[in-house]
């Protein structure tokens, strides 16, 4: 399926505003503050039912009005036309529905197609913490795996029992009550825990395709997962004794300090030639290459911001391939301002990615980081759109106020 059409009602700035897409790579073309962004956060909020950029949903309101909608249209040749709404209204929430029915929870909402965004905030995929790309992925691995989701619950509740025990035994409890806990936590902290670490195995190898194809230098890339459970070898009894072992520190904390819950996601350069080679090649001159470090060069701490924007589109790609090969439909990619911080031979080669990842919708403030036989290629939407607010317009006043009750449904 691919996006056809997008109506965005009340929804930043946009008033009332329609557009529609085509089914392989679209251009958006517009000045700073004409709504790129927004628009691209529209289409993901009708498909997902959240924004990728607040959490809260009344920013999402027009200033001034009482409720905000988006109304999605999707085509596809295996499904035919389907419509999505979503809205939302303080004290009233959120509600959407498919082809005219109600859904009756946004994980269903998810389940219903694959779709990958980048906005300028996914660059903390690879410069932020580890939480955030913990949470990343484990929500694309939820959307595609409904054991994964039920895991990623599991762990979450067993996590936080645990912890309120370790605080009752750190204010007396008897330590032997920790044990049942340990069992629950151990035991949903390895189901989950091999689940991700054969997610990121599968994506590794689409990653390294993915970013390679994007470095005009030739250079090699992959995804590693850092986990704690490795040193147990992902084994439930070896975990218990790791807890068991760590009990008197864990309770001084209140906290559990080994798990799942403390993974990380390394994307690094790795050495493509032997590193005996390098070094020759580095003996030669002064100051020349030299060999990578034996765990590769971590692009959060040395990558440059053209490489950390590389790394998380190559993520992104690898995850649409997967998901592609588990459920036979290529998501669309709504990929804001990536032009900006690449040169221009990353920039072809990230065009020519795209005409085989199926719909691609770009924006951009500059139409010449195309070329010309591209955009013929491609759909291009020229922005403003009617319906939208002049820029500025949106700007809510300094008054600590918010948006007006609603009076009505939203939807």
């Amino acid at each position: 399926m691919f996006v056809s059409s997008l109506r965005l009602v009340n929804f930043r700035s946009y008033c009332d505003a329609a557009v529609s897409f085509g089914a392989g790579l679209n251009v958006v073309v517009g000045q700073n503050a004409a709504g790129k962004t927004n628009l691209l956060e529209g289409a993901w909020f009708a498909l997902r039912g959240s924004s990728p950029r607040t959490r809260r949903e009344e920013k999402l309101i027009t200033w001034g009005e009482r409720f905000t909608r988006v109304e999605l249209g999707l085509d596809g040749p295996g499904t035919g036309p389907q419509t999505v709404e979503v809205a939302y209204a303080p004290g009233q929430g959120r509600r959407a529905r498919w082809n005219g029915v109600e859904v009756a929870s946004q994980d269903e909402l998810r389940g219903r197609t694959q779709v990958f965004i980048f906005v300028p905030e996914s660059l903390l995929l690879v410069k932020g913490s580890p939480a955030r790309r913990r949470a990343h992925l484990d929500a694309f691995a939820a959307a595609l795996d409904a054991q994964y989701a039920a895991a990623a619950r599991e762990l979450q509740a067993a996590l936080r029992q645990r912890n309120a025990q370790l605080l009752a035994v750190r204010h007396g409890a008897a330590a032997t009550t920790l044990d049942p806990w340990d069992v629950q936590f151990a035991r949903a902290a390895v189901a989950l825990g091999r689940r991700r670490r054969d997610l990121v195995a599968e994506l590794a190898g689409s990653f390294a395709a993915c970013a390679a194809g994007l470095a005009p230098e030739g250079n090699t890339f992959t995804l590693q997962l850092v986990s704690q459970l490795a040193a147990v070898d992902y084994d439930e009894a070896a975990l218990l004794e790791e807890l068991r072992s760590r009990r008197p520190g864990e309770t001084s904390r209140g906290l559990s300090l080994f798990g799942p819950h403390r993974d990380d996601l390394k994307f690094l350069e790795v050495e493509a030639a032997p590193a005996a080679a390098a070094l020759e090649r580095g003996a030669a001159a002064a100051c020349g290459p030299v060999a990578l470090p034996g765990g590769g060069r971590d692009l959060r701490l040395f990558g440059s911001q053209g490489e950390q924007r590389a790394a998380v589109l190559a993520l992104l790609l690898a995850e649409q391939q997967l998901a592609t090969a588990r459920t036979g439909e290529q998501g669309t990619l709504f990929l804001d301002d990536v032009m900006s911080e690449l040169d221009d031979a990353r920039r072809r080669l990230l065009v020519r990615q795209l005409t085989s990842a199926g719909q691609a919708i770009i924006t951009t403030t500059d139409r010449h980081c195309f070329l010309e036989e591209e955009l013929d290629e491609a759909t291009v939407v020229e922005l403003p759109l009617f319906g939208s607010l002049a820029p500025g317009a949106a700007v809510p006043p300094d008054d600590g106020s918010g948006p007006a009750p609603p009076r009505e449904d939203a939807l």
